[in-house]
């Protein structure tokens, strides 16, 4: 098989697994991301509860990134305060680890049973709720095929002098591979994905443990930042630049600790894999046992840092109306039902100088 065919396999094969992982998300978005939104703005009243719904709402929407625009949108209209809102990223970090542990299995027979079962499940269009469970169990069964087809394209691969080019400029330098696994994050909008495909790589022995580890860190920041670069308002970016920040400090740490997590590696017996999979989990539970006891200190600091800005200009004008909410349909609801109010309270200060 020539090198261009390879690379096309390569890249169908990546985005049949992003596909798959954006039909979960928002078909579970679409059919319970209301419910979920109120469950959240009503029940988050300490840490620890926070924790555990970040872990359970990731596991269920498949996506940490949905969870965090969920609870920004929150903390954004003040009906969650950022200390929780901390605490919830914390658990969809873990969550999302959950994700990664299910699709390490060797689940080919799955497949075609989630494609079967997805298909009756949607055509059940009795109710909503039905269109999106199938689509998400469409999903989940492309992700399994586009992870059995990476395999296999990937061992093919491992055999070009291309590839082991490429594979030994990563293991040259711990910067440059923390580097490409976090713009590779970014750009595939999903360290879920990212995690998958480096435990791919890993299978073909090209990587050596070290680096593995390595960009599993890259990846973990690469995925903090999508919602950092959509947030609009100061407000906003509150959560997600304490979110990075949080995994900013834990992969100085774990670089720093990284021959004790080496020698920890070859004591575990794991392959290099398994080893992917497992660190990636280790890691997002150490960053909550160490900050979820930080999250009040850090929600204060980030205030500071991005204190809400003065609105001044034409009264007239929407406040709360931006593109952003366009892209998420609670959002924009949200969005929506502040501005009716802000109106409502300007009607009624005019009606009240009137009479």
């Amino acid at each position: 098989m020539s090198g261009t065919t390879l690379l096309i396999h390569l890249a169908g094969a990546i985005a049949l697994l992003l596909w798959g992982s954006h039909m979960i998300s928002t078909a579970l978005q679409r059919g319970f991301g209301t419910p979920l939104r109120n469950w959240m703005g009503r029940h988050l009243t300490n840490r620890w509860t926070a924790l555990l719904s970040g872990i359970g709402i990731t596991g269920i929407l498949q996506s940490s990134t949905a969870v965090s625009m969920m609870a920004t949108s929150f903390t954004a209209a003040g009906t969650l305060s950022l200390a929780p809102a901390l605490a919830v990223m914390l658990g969809a970090n873990i969550g999302s680890t959950l994700v990664v542990q299910l699709m390490s299995f060797n689940m080919e027979i799955a497949i075609p049973l989630l494609l079967l079962a997805g298909f009756v499940v949607f055509k059940l269009r009795d109710h909503s709720s039905f269109e999106s469970v199938g689509c998400a169990l469409i999903g989940l069964g492309l992700m399994l095929l586009a992870l059995h087809l990476l395999g296999g394209t990937l061992q093919d691969i491992e055999v070009t002098p291309v590839f082991h080019a490429v594979m030994q400029g990563l293991q040259g330098d711990i910067f440059i591979a923390l580097l490409v696994a976090a713009l590779l994050t970014l750009l595939c909008h999903s360290s879920v994905a990212m995690i998958l495909l480096i435990a791919s790589l890993a299978g073909t022995g090209t990587l050596t443990p070290s680096t593995a580890l390595v960009l599993v860190l890259g990846a973990n920041i690469g995925g903090a930042l999508p919602p950092v670069l959509n947030a609009g308002s100061a407000v906003a970016r509150r959560l997600p630049v304490g979110n990075l920040m949080v995994r900013l400090s834990g992969c100085a740490l774990a670089l720093l600790l990284l021959p004790l997590l080496m020698a920890i590696a070859r004591k575990s017996g794991l392959n290099t894999p398994q080893l992917v999979v497992w660190f990636h989990t280790a890691f997002s539970v150490a960053l909550a046992l160490l900050f979820i006891g930080l999250n009040v200190p850090m929600a204060r600091f980030l205030e500071r840092l991005f204190p809400e800005e003065e609105r001044v200009g034409d009264p007239g004008m929407p406040m709360y109306l931006d593109d952003a909410g366009l892209e998420v349909a609670y959002i924009g609801l949200s969005n929506s039902v502040r501005e009716s109010l802000r109106a409502a309270d300007m009607l009624t200060i005019m009606l009240d100088r009137l009479l």
